[in-house]
């Protein structure tokens, strides 16, 4: 990333400047697609002759065309801290700007959902759901007992997600073992 500098109506302090620097560099993490870095450090023009505020703007220019600016005012003796809060704050921004690029949406961990097994196979089965849907299964999917232990009946907690052809179960937890018929045959759906 590319960094200008400007001072104005202040002299030039290379520790400020060293300052400027490392804040600019640390905000690269935020956003990688930063392609300049604006910063002025100036008197405010309203106090040149008091000597009082001083102003710290920062201007980013990221691709995409955004652009970020923060400013702060601060006394001279506060000069440094007024550049690592502006910094700060155009960090914020920057972090919020990364997300809305990658349109994060908070996602939440699955929900197990109950089921019963109704239909058993070598390896695989289904599962009717509490609304009448069938989902698939492979015998990979058991996490709580072998494949050879489950019988028709039994009732499962399961994560949903989409397969190939369709939706299907995984990890799929024995929540009831009370199933009746240890055959392979389909016991009728729930309605």
């Amino acid at each position: 990333m590319q960094v200008e500098l400007t001072f104005r109506h202040i002299d030039k302090s290379p520790s400020l400047e060293e300052l400027i620097r490392e804040q600019a560099n640390k905000i690269q993490r935020f956003n990688d697609h930063i392609n300049s870095c604006a910063v002025v450090v100036e008197r405010d023009h309203a106090s040149q002759g008091t000597g009082g505020e001083y102003r710290v703007r920062v201007d980013l220019h990221v691709a995409g065309k955004h652009e970020i600016v923060s400013e702060e005012r601060a006394a001279r003796n506060l000069l440094p801290t007024a550049v690592r809060d502006v910094f700060q704050r155009a960090g914020r921004q920057l972090k919020k700007l990364a997300s809305e690029q990658r349109s994060e949406v908070k996602s939440h961990p699955a929900q197990d959902t109950a089921g019963v097994i109704t239909k058993l196979f070598n390896d695989y089965g289904f599962i009717t759901t509490i609304d009448g849907r069938e989902i698939y299964f492979h015998e990979r999917s058991i996490v709580s007992a072998p494949f050879s232990e489950l019988k028709i009946g039994m009732g499962v907690a399961y994560t949903e997600e989409d397969g190939d052809e369709g939706p299907q179960a995984s990890t799929v937890r024995i929540v009831d073992a009370r199933g009746g018929n240890r055959g392979r045959e389909e016991i009728p759906t729930l309605s």
